[in-house]
């Protein structure tokens, strides 16, 4: 089959007051794509073309853009794109029946993505026209994608590959975008081993709190900003529907570690949701003098900052501050005690996962590549190679995993990304 379309000149964007479907249209907008952005309501789409002239730092943009709500202007939208993408709610059923509308008035061969990456790709398009299904495909962007550069992206069994093949080289050259051709898979690769990480550390926030958490596997570790913080910015509710979606989808090593421990239900129940609920507060809750109080997850209260200090934590900021960063990483190698094997264990989840993935959740070909490309251009985090490299190597890797009773993947023994790679350490470790 020869793919009709040649270029994307119109857009719409579906869920357009939310903040992935504003900012993504900003940007096409930015590149001079006319814009419909659509939502339950015209206002609401006219705040998110707000966020979107926020973000840009620029109110021209909205010179591309069109708002309306779904009822007045989708058939007109959906006639006119060449491209319609889907941001609604991460719920199956809302897709499926926006699809519906959306199959009733696009025309032959515009392309219609989803930025789910958490839902089953696959059963998403059930009963639409043949022409949908072969157009149908997920462009998972990550937020904010001002800064969040990554995009999976993947069609499902019946999607044309000259589609898949068209969107990766239009969002490579013309939106600037790191593309991770990645499988139909639950969670993708990022959020897949991302999710499984920040699991096992909620649980472990019930135990040592949050605050100690987020001091054990900060920045120094390997990431640009620490996890339970980044669940703040992602929502504690979608948080628990990415991991719901894991445990039903997924079955491998590490499924055990795939928790919602309750505490995280109470909070949601409760209203924290993370920064987009700012008067309750998430993990993290702001006071009006600029300083942080920590949920506590026995009794969803907040207490004031304690400042934790463990001496191997401290020693190796120190090392990363004056850029001996291996040097860093041999300083936890050789820490003992609980706070010590808590970071052993998130780093030698983190690698173990990420290398046992390849092959499942990216092309086998790409070795570690693509999941490295995924979590430094989706996270922020340093890419499981660019760790291994810090270790030592993967033969130090495998002691660790070992010593951490992990599995150690074949990928990991005969990798060869870690020496041959040229890495920005500075970018991904840092001394806080």
């Amino acid at each position: 089959m020869t793919l009709r379309l040649q270029k994307i000149e119109t857009a719409v964007v579906l869920g357009a007051s939310g903040t992935v479907g504003s900012l993504v249209g900003g940007i096409l907008a930015q590149n001079g794509i006319q814009v419909y952005f659509l939502s339950r309501s015209a206002a609401r789409s006219q705040k998110g073309l707000q966020a979107a002239m926020d973000q840009a730092r620029s109110e021209v943009i909205a010179k591309n853009v069109v708002c309306g709500d779904y009822e007045t202007l989708l058939e007109q939208a959906c006639g006119r794109a060449d491209w319609i993408l889907e941001c609604v709610a991460e719920d199956a059923a809302v897709k499926r029946r926006m699809y519906e509308q959306v199959d009733r008035f696009r025309r032959a061969g515009s392309i219609v993505s989803s930025v789910t990456s958490s839902l089953v790709l696959e059963t998403l398009p059930e009963g639409r026209s043949r022409d949908f299904r072969r157009h149908f495909l997920s462009t998972h962007f990550y937020n904010p994608p001002s800064r969040m550069l990554a995009c999976e992206i993947c069609g499902q069994s019946q999607t044309d590959p000259a589609v898949v093949d068209f969107m990766a080289a239009f969002l490579e050259k013309q939106l600037r975008r790191v593309v991770i051709p990645v499988r139909p898979t639950a969670g993708f690769a990022g959020n897949r081993i991302a999710f499984v990480l920040f699991a096992r550390i909620t649980e472990l926030a019930a135990q040592y709190g949050v605050e100690m958490m987020d001091y054990l596997i900060g920045p120094y570790t390997g990431r640009i900003m620490a996890p339970l913080a980044t669940l703040d910015l992602v929502g504690l509710d979608i948080h628990a529907a990415i991991i719901r979606s894991l445990q039903e989808n997924v079955s491998d090593a590490m499924h055990d570690k795939i928790v919602l421990p309750a505490y995280i239900e109470a909070m949601i129940q409760g209203g924290h949701l993370g920064r987009k609920s700012r008067d309750k507060g998430g993990f993290y809750k702001r006071l009006e003098n600029g300083a942080f109080e920590y949920i506590d997850p026995a009794t969803l209260r907040y207490v004031p900052a304690f400042e934790p200090h463990v001496r191997f934590v401290e020693q190796a900021k120190e090392d990363i501050h004056i850029g001996m960063y291996q040097r860093a990483f041999e300083t936890i190698l050789a820490a003992e005690g609980t706070e010590a094997e808590i970071v052993k264990e998130i780093l030698g989840m983190y690698i173990a996962y990420a290398y046992m993935l390849i092959g499942e959740v990216t092309d086998a070909r790409d070795g570690i590549d693509g999941i490295d490309r995924v979590m430094t251009a989706g996270y922020n985090w340093a890419g499981p190679s660019m760790l291994v490299r810090m270790l030592g190597g993967n033969g130090r890797a495998a002691e660790l995993l070992e010593q951490q009773n992990l599995p150690v993947p074949e990928g990991l023994r005969c990798d060869t990304a870690w020496a041959r790679n040229v890495f920005n350490v500075g970018r991904y470790f840092l001394a806080k």
